[in-house]
């Protein structure tokens, strides 16, 4: 196989005979390439994704915080910023977008009553009460006195006897009632009872039974004289005497109470050794 070995006169023949090849190739490189490639494979084309913007303010769905209303890039797609109670929060922050309110409570009023309902709604603001009552207290028993400071919240009663009917003693019982505060005697700075005062607080025994639906209170008093101290102590201590009397005689546990107030209520003034008598007593009340 013999081999073309062009000769050239000169150096610039040389140079052009090559650029001339050169030319050429490229020429067939071209042709190929947009003639010659035919079924080839081609590379996959990735699917172009278009941003949906339903409402057309120029921010995606996607990025909107306002996708069905127009609005502006610097408010994320909402329309200019809206704030109905003029607190300083956006009404699309507000909990409570019709009451003013602060950022701390998410734009709600203040619950000066703490129960649950924003003084916004609140009809009842300074006193606890129901939310489905509009912030009032619940009163089911209709008597003006909320069930929540109320003795008896299902039987109509009065305010004055927070909430309760008005307690109904037969008048020979109620003159038994007071004259135990005399009867009811004690020995001498002790709270041993004396046995003249069995009668009295059998009779008292007698109307716990006579009036079941009430419940009595024992409250133990002293005079002035001596220190405040022993004097509570003392008093306390009568009551609970009395307590334990009429426990042992059948009355119910929950149907009594006692306390003792020492010198701190009394009757008349101690002025007197008389007054001084008075206010040494033990006090049966009864309640609901």
């Amino acid at each position: 196989m013999s081999t073309v070995n062009p000769t050239f006169k000169t150096k610039q023949d040389r140079d052009e005979f090559f650029i001339a090849l050169g030319v050429i190739a490229l020429f067939m490189l071209f042709f190929w390439g947009v003639f010659g490639r035919g079924d080839a494979p081609q590379p996959p084309t990735e699917a172009v994704v278009v941003a949906v913007d339903s409402d057309g303010d120029g921010v995606a769905d996607d990025e909107d915080d306002c996708p069905e209303i127009a609005g502006i890039l610097l408010n994320n797609g909402c329309p200019k910023v809206i704030d109905t109670d003029g607190d300083g929060i956006a009404d699309k922050d507000d909990l409570c977008p019709e009451y003013a309110g602060t950022e701390r409570l998410k734009g709600c009023p203040g619950d000066k009553d703490k129960d649950g309902v924003h003084n916004g709604i609140d009809k009842c603001p300074d006193s606890v009460g129901a939310v489905d009552k509009n912030g009032c207290a619940v009163d089911t028993d209709g008597d003006g006195v909320a069930d929540i400071k109320d003795k008896c919240p299902k039987v109509k009663g009065i305010v004055a006897n927070k909430g309760c009917p008005k307690i109904k003693i037969d008048k020979a019982d109620m003159v038994i009632l007071n004259e135990a505060m005399r009867s009811v005697q004690f020995e001498t700075g002790k709270a041993s009872l004396k046995a003249s005062s069995f009668k009295t607080l059998d009779q008292i025994v007698g109307m716990m039974k006579k009036y079941p639906k009430y419940k009595l209170a024992i409250g133990g008093h002293t005079d002035n004289t001596g220190d405040a101290k022993n004097n509570l102590t003392l008093s306390k201590a009568r009551a609970l005497t009395c307590y334990d009397y009429l426990m042992s005689k059948g009355v119910p546990r929950n149907k009594l109470s006692h306390n003792g107030f020492g010198m701190r209520k009394p009757l008349v003034p101690n002025d007197t050794s008389e007054g001084r008598q008075t206010n040494r007593r033990v006090e049966f009340k009864f309640n609901y």
